[in-house]
């Protein structure tokens, strides 16, 4: 570069430009300034300043990169510790953490596990326990259960009022039933048997006073009526008669209905209908069916006797439940039928103990009242009188030997009501020849009780071998016997018991 010190200016190779010298002098300064800074000679100023400068910025930038290296030692350092600081502050309030949680798990498990046995003894006790309330007066789903069955068991299903033939004696095979062969009498049957009670005074067409309940029971031996009220809130129950035929059903005929008929407590059955006019053909069901084919007896009513046909009627197809009838009379004659035998579901002589239902639980409401039922039925003999003392059973017996010292003579073919119980004696008359048999001729003797054949026997007096047969049989007071006797006697012996 050349430089015009008399004009001190300089020219900038190949440009039409100047810059003044003290400036070019202060320009070649600095760049010295910054060869010199580089640690380089100063020789060429301009063409050693690029390398100069690119000197100058590498040492820079190391110096730099120490500093930041520095500082970056300097905070790893402080994070390091601040690190190092807040792990051990973490570790401790971590193991203080897992301890108290440690803690309150142990005793929310001990909690759980006692309140856990609590729950499984309730849930026991809610299920199974029959000693008592499980909380208050609440129970147990199988004590309710129970009470459940027992009930349903000792309710039997029947009625308040409901009448039961029983094979037994014994209050505990008929529980919530009373006797009625006893004719109890219960002071408190209001407390006692309350519902009863109520059933029994809706019912007064059942009930007698204590003069009619008295007089049935000494003339009848039996009574089938209760009475209420000998003082207040009492009760006597019926006196039925024990193993006798006591009727406990019945349809009587109608003007406008001619059938009947009568269900007695063993089971046995009458039925029949009467009839003012006639069809030739009919078919007749029964009211109540028979266990078996029955006995079927017709009757006729006539207008004359001029022709056999007036006597005719036929009964074919008898079954259990009816029969077909063919008449050969003319139509507009009258006629009737009568069947008997035992009614359908009859247990055949099992039926003996009368039981009428008077409350749904097994025995009375308390121990007391159990005690006083009991009690009533104390002292009362069995049906085998196995309680019985022999002496007593003897003396029993001597009560219905015949007393010879009176008797009654029966008419023929006369109602004769016993007056006592007592005993009924045929003694035929003896026409028998051994030889030659004179005075022969046929005869009979037919006798029935209360309307019922018992005894039918033909035979030939005046025969050896063929005379009639004595016989004798029990009677009891106010039943009625018919004897029809061609020769002989009947007679009637009062027992030496008898009133």
């Amino acid at each position: 570069m050349f430089i015009e010190d008399k004009e001190d200016k300089v020219f900038i190779p190949q440009t039409k430009h100047t810059i003044t010298a003290s400036d070019y002098n202060q320009i070649k300064n600095e760049i010295q300034s910054a060869i010199e800074l580089a640690g380089m000679e100063p020789e060429k100023d301009v063409i050693q300043f690029p390398t100069a400068i690119k000197q100058l910025t590498e040492q820079s930038g190391a110096a730099e990169m120490e500093k930041i290296t520095a500082e970056g030692t300097k905070q790893v350092g402080i994070v390091t510790a601040a690190g190092t600081a807040q792990k051990g502050a973490v570790e401790t309030v971590g193991a203080e953490q897992v301890s108290a949680v440690e803690a309150a798990g142990t005793a929310q498990v001990s909690k759980v596990q006692k309140e856990g046995s609590k729950q499984v003894a309730a849930a026991k006790n809610w299920a199974s326990k029959t000693d008592g309330p499980v909380e208050e007066d609440l129970y147990s789903a199988k004590k309710y259960a129970q009470d459940a069955a027992q009930s349903a068991q000792n309710s039997r299903g029947l009625a308040i009022g409901q009448l039961v033939w029983s094979q037994s004696s014994l209050a505990k095979d008929n529980p919530g039933c009373l006797p009625l062969w006893t004719g109890e009498y219960y002071t408190n049957a209001s407390t006692l048997y309350p519902d009863f009670y109520a059933w029994v005074k809706s019912h007064p067409e059942l009930c007698k006073t204590k003069a009619e309940y008295d007089e049935l029971v000494n003339t009848a031996q039996g009574c089938l009526f209760y009475v209420m009220d000998e003082v207040e809130g009492s009760l006597r129950l019926p006196k039925y008669k024990l193993g006798g035929r006591v009727l406990v059903d019945s349809k009587q005929p109608t003007a406008t209905s001619p059938s009947w008929y009568n269900l007695y407590s063993d089971g046995w059955l009458e039925q029949g209908a009467r009839y003012e006019t006639n069809v030739n053909i009919e078919n007749i069901t029964f009211f109540k069916p028979f266990a078996s084919v029955p006995l079927v007896l017709t009757s006729v009513q006539s207008t004359s006797r001029t022709s056999y046909n007036d006597f005719g009627i036929d009964v074919y197809n008898l079954t259990t439940t009816g029969f077909t009838k063919q008449d050969l009379r003319a139509v507009g004659m009258g006629w009737g039928w009568e069947a008997k035998g035992y009614a359908a579901g009859t247990p055949m002589g099992n039926i003996k103990y009368p039981w009428i239902v008077s409350f749904t639980a097994a025995v009375p409401a308390s121990t007391a009242q159990a005690a006083e039922f009991t009690g009533a039925l104390a002292g009362k003999a069995n049906m085998d009188l196995s309680n019985v003392p022999n002496a007593s059973k003897s003396a029993l017996l001597d009560l219905l030997a015949k007393d010879t010292a009176t008797w009654a003579t029966l008419v023929n073919a006369t109602d004769f009501v016993a007056p006592s119980a007592g005993w009924i004696n045929y003694v035929p008359t003896n026409n028998a020849d051994a030889t030659i048999g004179i005075n022969t001729g046929w005869s009979n003797c037919l006798v029935q009780l209360d309307g019922k054949t018992i005894i039918n026997q033909c035979y030939c007096y005046g025969k050896n071998g063929t005379n009639a047969d004595a016989f004798a049989f029990f009677v009891g007071k106010g039943e009625t016997v018919k004897a029809r006797f061609g020769v002989g006697t009947v007679y009637f012996y009062p027992c030496k018991g008898a009133k």
